[in-house]
């Protein structure tokens, strides 16, 4: 899919705010700093659905800045719930889609894909949350994320989040390390951060 086919009316702003913020800023961040943008007056008027949209956008916007960076500014965007990032990296001249940041990414396909945007209806909305609370709360899966983490269950969110750091500084891509394993690290920290 050609993100080029979809303007998204944030991009000028979200590049603009990625610059301003070397060190990363939040999703939750752009958002209220994005609050009074023309392209929300016409959202939904149920909050959740609305909440959604605004992310969504955003979201579009940050992965169609990450494939058109790449390529046009040799930058990169890394994006995670914590913290949006844009930061230079060498590439090489023959690289193809296929070691484009997120490629394969079915999160990013999802984000990529516009209609998405209008399809998605509160109902939608409601089932995402209830599946998201589901999967927090299911012991099983805490469980696992615990054990991914190499940490006891009982661990406070302080041992959490500095395992995960210790984790992600070894696992990180960019510093040699495997992808698919940073990955699960993250996945699990992000449970048991919105679990706790």
């Amino acid at each position: 899919m050609s993100t080029d086919l979809t303007p998204n009316p944030l991009i000028p702003e979200l590049l603009a705010l990625l610059r301003e913020h070397p060190d990363g800023i939040s999703e939750f961040s752009l958002m209220k700093a994005l609050e009074q943008h023309p392209a929300f007056a016409d959202l939904a008027d149920e909050y959740q659905l609305r909440l959604f949209q605004k992310h969504f956008m955003i979201m579009h916007g940050l992965y169609t800045l990450q494939t058109r960076l790449w390529y046009e500014e040799q930058l990169r965007v890394e994006i995670s719930p914590l913290s949006v990032r844009l930061y230079t990296e060498m590439i090489a001249e023959t690289c193809d889609e296929a070691c484009l940041p997120g490629a394969g990414d079915t999160l990013r396909e999802y984000y990529l894909d516009w209609q998405q945007l209008s399809a998605t209806s509160a109902e939608d909305v409601q089932k995402l949350l209830r599946g998201f609370w589901n999967f927090c709360a299911d012991p099983d899966a805490r469980r696992s994320a615990f054990q991914t983490l190499e940490l006891d269950e009982d661990a406070s969110q302080e041992q959490i989040r500095a395992r995960y750091r210790q984790l992600a500084a070894r696992l990180h891509p960019d510093k040699g390390g495997d992808s698919e394993a940073f990955i699960e690290v993250r996945r699990a920290y992000e449970l048991l951060r919105a679990g706790s």
